[in-house]
Formats: C-alpha cells, structure tokens, sequence
C-alpha cells in the first residue's frame, strides 16, 4: 500500500524534473500500474502520470525546450540593434530609451518590448555598472586562540543535493517524507558538532535552531561567551535588519553574540562546511537508501551524531575525537553532552514555544 507515502511533486521538479518523472515511474510501478491512485498520492493530475509515461516512451524524461518555433511579433533586428546602441551610448532606463526612440526616430515600442530587449542583449551592452556600497568589514573572529565553544558555527544543509546524492537517493527522500534540511552548529575548536531536522526552511526554524543549541549548551556546563558566526540565509534574518537586530537582541540575554559572514564568502565557515561533505560521504549516500521512516531516521542520526562526536577520529585534532578534545579544554563539562539528539524543527515552535508567538494565533477567537 502507498496511502502512507507523501512526497511533493512540485518541489521534486525544482530541484530535478527527472527524478520527479522518475518518483512517478517507480509509484505507479508500485501502484501496479494504477493512474488513480499515483495521481492521488502525488497530489498531481493524472495528465501528468500520462506525460511522465510518454516520457519514458520517447527514451528521455527531461523537459523539453519550451521555445516557440516561430516569433510573430518579434522586432525587427535593424530596431533592436538601434536599441542595443542607444542603450549603450545613454544608459538609460526603458521609459527614457521609449522617449528618446519617439522624438529621434519616431520608433513607438513598448516599455515592456524595450526592456526585453536590454535584457536578450545585455552581454552586448558595454556600459558603466553600478558598484554597490561597499559593506562594513565584518568583525575578527580569531578561530585559533578561542576555546571550547567560544566560537560556534550556524549553517543549514540541503540534504538533496544533487552534486552529492544520486537521483534514485533524492527519490528516496521525497517518497519516504524524509527531512530535507540538516541545521548544524559546529565548535570550531574541538569540532564537536550539533544537528538538528526540518522539512521547510523558515526564519521561525532558525530562531528555534539557536535557541536549542544555546540551551544546549548552557544546561551541559558551557558558561563562556558563545560566538555564532552565521551566513546571510533568510533562515538566519538574511538582509532583515530587523531580524538581526532582534536575534542579536535575543542571543545577548544568553551571554551570546551573532556575527554575519560576508555574503558568497562560505570558507568563513570553513569547519561547517567541510564537515558537510562527511555527512554525505559517511551518513547519507551509504545510509539513506536504507531508511524508509522518519523514526528510522532519527535512530540513524543519533547513530551517526555519537559516531561524529565520539568515536570518529579526525585528522585536524590530531587524530583525536572531538569529545575528547572538548574535555580535555573543559573537564568540568556534563559529560551527558556526548549523547546528542538531532532534533527536529518543524514543529517545536507551535509544541513548546510561547516566545514563537503561534500560541496567541492559536488560543485567540474572533467573535461575530
């Protein structure tokens, strides 16, 4: 039976129209061949199983160029290149080359149709770019002096990732309503490393993120000043300012502080990111296939999180495993804190959180 299976066919095709072609092959493989029944179970019409299964028969299941075969209205090339030029030479804006081509040329084209055709010829263009502000430099963080947990980096993972994980694993993961992102938070001293679940990617998730781990960390010992180096995610407040200041606001109640990375600069959260590429190579492409439960899952990442933490040894700690090396820099630490839980984010905000504010949308009643 398929009535448990819940896998979004329209977030599938943003990240691979094969693979979601392919999860339509291998449910109505599974619904022996039933139209109806995929169709319910993929929340699709059943046109779409019928594309999938032409598809197929044509040998390729990628989409096909969307192209029209003939332009009607296309503009003439002698127009667009007198665009193209008084682009060049002006730099001006689609209304102002719209007024400019009706008192030079008596030329009458659209708003629409001029910036078009800007856009189709933008690598012909040679004008002078705006250069932004340039931002204010982010703040030393000074990885090789701090101690344990003084300084801790916050990163999200999407788990299907196609440079990663194959085609037949995304499906997998879709299929089986497996998480789609990992939240992690990693000390870069001693490398010990905290991960957490969710299926969406939401600025409540985040906020509950780093509160989890700050509780984490405070109820097993850690007293000194927490560091959280973040990139500009809209997970984390992004550009928001608002959001930033709140979250800095929120963090410095708990004797912690936030600092932003450059933007496209991900090597200033080097440890994390590396450490991603152990996730797949030693947890999700050997594992994934081979859970099919999200209760499953949870065994398998506290499984893996204890093995990171304790068991694995890592070569830039000489060898020795993070726990070993966080003891050795607090011996005071709880020594409960080796036994990590992924937690999972998509639902502790409305379960357990009054500070999220869904318990005022939930408790409050309009009368009429």
């Amino acid at each position: 039976m398929t009535t448990g299976i819940h896998l979004d066919y329209q977030e599938l095709r943003k990240t691979s129209p094969k693979a979601a072609r392919q999860a339509i092959l291998s449910i109505l493989k599974s619904t022996n061949g039933n139209i109806a029944e995929t169709a319910r179970v993929l929340s699709v019409t059943r046109k779409t199983i019928y594309k999938a299964l032409r598809k197929k028969s044509e040998g390729s299941l990628i989409d096909s160029s969307r192209a029209p075969h003939m332009v009607i209205n296309k503009t003439p090339a002698d127009i667009e290149q007198h665009v193209v030029d008084l682009k060049t030479k002006t730099n001006y804006g689609p209304e102002r080359l719209h007024a400019e081509l009706v008192e030079t040329t008596g030329i009458d084209l659209s708003i629409h149709t001029i910036r078009n055709i800007v856009r189709r010829n933008r690598d012909k263009i040679k004008t002078k770019r705006h250069k932004p502000k340039k931002a204010s430099p982010r703040q030393f963080v000074d990885w090789y002096t701090a101690k344990a947990f003084e300084i801790v980096q916050i990163d999200l993972k999407h788990i299907v990732d196609q440079k990663a994980l194959s085609e037949k694993q995304i499906s997998h993961i879709y299929a089986h309503d497996l998480p789609l992102y990992q939240w992690g938070a990693l000390d870069v001293t001693s490398r010990f490393k905290l991960i957490g679940y969710s299926t969406e990617k939401t600025w409540t998730n985040g906020l509950c993120w780093f509160l989890w781990v700050t509780s984490w960390l405070r109820s097993h010992g850690v007293t000194s000043q927490i560091i959280y180096t973040v990139d500009h995610g809209v997970e984390f407040g992004g550009d928001c300012w608002w959001k930033i200041a709140d979250l800095k606001k929120l963090l410095s109640g708990f004797g912690c502080k936030l600092i932003q990375n450059h933007k496209k600069c991900p090597q200033e959260n080097a440890h994390l990111e590396r450490s991603h590429r152990t996730d797949d190579d030693e947890f999700y492409i050997p594992r994934i296939l081979s859970i099919t439960t999200r209760k499953e899952f949870f065994t398998e990442a506290m499984n893996y999180i204890y093995y990171y933490n304790n068991i694995r040894k890592h070569a830039s700690l000489d060898k020795d495993t993070p726990y070993v090396v966080l003891h050795q820099q607090l011996p005071m630490i709880d020594d409960t804190i080796r036994f990590v839980p992924p937690i999972f984010l998509d639902k502790v905000a409305v379960d357990l959180g009054a500070w999220s504010g869904y318990h005022v949308l939930a408790n409050h009643h309009t009368c009429y």
